[in-house]
């Protein structure tokens, strides 16, 4: 049997937000892309003070074959606080690309390690609605035994990546038609440079600076392939409620991406970057931060495998219409499936799938 992780999703600390859980129940639906008899849950209340308790915890793929999930032995259960946890193993049977419903009962209704996603593509929630964002609780990936090593790509970056519009239905099409497995590592608000520090009231879910959380990602994930998109926010974030004084040069974001292109090498796992896409028209861009914009993508585009979705997704300084949520920083949905197929296609022709 071979341990092997189909879904993962970044939790950050949303301090700010209370009552997640007003209801005490929460329902997931997750896209199982392999057949398999056993599967198990990770359990992470790493940002919260208090132990997060759980009632009950149910795992499905139709209504005839729900299975109460156990940790140590126990139906009922709490994960302490600052903690990650795997569940038991659970006896179920679920088909290929298949949907694993997940129902949490729990009292807390205040739960501040939580995740984020905007697309319906790999996980659902009760709130259905493609447009806004989708906070869950309790669970951060899933593994299920299996028979066959698969073949691992991390999605690392910020919102562009944590929201799914072109993470979720790349790591759908990967999954279901290459059987590549994924985890999606995006934090929304994550610079490169430095941790969340802003006067924003969502400061403390910006994470820790990528580039020491990136270490974290291959000892415990160890991808074979590292799919990186940031660098946006270090340029963002300065003026727009953090310190002016924190904008970087273009040399510093060069030179950490070509550190973190030399970590995963360490890693005998293969670095994918791509160029950092436009922000004009949003609050936070300056012609000065522009220049910087694109001084760091001339030097990035001579890194070998660079894919430039700058160029894709954008002219002279703004996204193009179709890509543009609406803010001038995000992708919309159809733009996310636009640059899900030319990533999908580079990967081909650079022979990594």
């Amino acid at each position: 049997m071979i341990a092997t992780t189909t879904w993962k999703h970044n939790l950050t600390n949303y301090q700010n937000i209370e009552n997640i859980n007003r209801s005490g129940f929460q329902h997931l639906e997750i896209v199982q892309p392999l057949a398999t008899d056993q599967v198990r849950l990770q359990l992470n209340n790493l940002y919260d003070e208090v132990p997060l308790k759980i009632s009950k915890l149910e795992i499905y793929s139709n209504s005839a074959n729900k299975k109460l999930v156990t940790f140590e032995g126990s139906t009922q259960f709490t994960i302490e606080p600052r903690l990650i946890e795997w569940s038991d193993w659970i006896d179920i049977s679920l088909p290929i690309n298949g949907i694993l419903s997940i129902d949490i009962y729990s009292p807390n209704k205040t739960i501040h390690s939580v995740g984020l996603t905007i697309s319906n593509d790999l996980i659902k929630t009760t709130d259905t609605d493609p447009a806004t964002p989708k906070y869950f609780f309790g669970i951060s990936a899933i593994q299920v035994a299996a028979k066959l090593t698969h073949k691992k790509i991390a999605f690392f970056g910020d919102s562009l990546t944590n929201q799914g519009n072109y993470s979720a239905p790349l790591s759908l099409d990967l999954e279901t038609n290459f059987q590549i497995m994924t985890a999606n590592f995006g934090i929304s608000g994550n610079r490169l440079l430095r941790p969340g520090h802003s006067t924003s009231q969502w400061s403390t879910s910006f994470g820790e600076a990528g580039l020491t959380r990136f270490d974290h990602m291959l000892a415990n994930y160890q991808p074979n392939i590292v799919v990186f998109m940031e660098g946006l926010n270090d340029l963002l974030h300065p003026g727009t409620g953090t310190p002016i004084s924190e904008l970087p040069t273009a040399e510093a974001i060069v030179k950490a991406t070509y550190i973190l292109k030399a970590k995963c090498r360490k890693h005998d796992a293969r670095f994918v970057p791509m160029t950092i896409t436009p922000f004009g028209k949003s609050d936070g861009w300056t012609p000065e931060k522009e220049i910087l914009r694109q001084n760091i993508n001339t030097e990035l585009l001579k890194m070998p495998h660079i894919l430039d979705v700058s160029e894709l997704v954008g002219k002279d300084n703004q996204l193009l219409p179709e890509f543009d949520c609406g803010d001038h920083v995000h992708f919309s949905a159809a733009g996310g499936k636009i640059i899900a197929k030319y990533i999908k296609e580079q990967l081909i022709r650079k022979r990594m799938i």
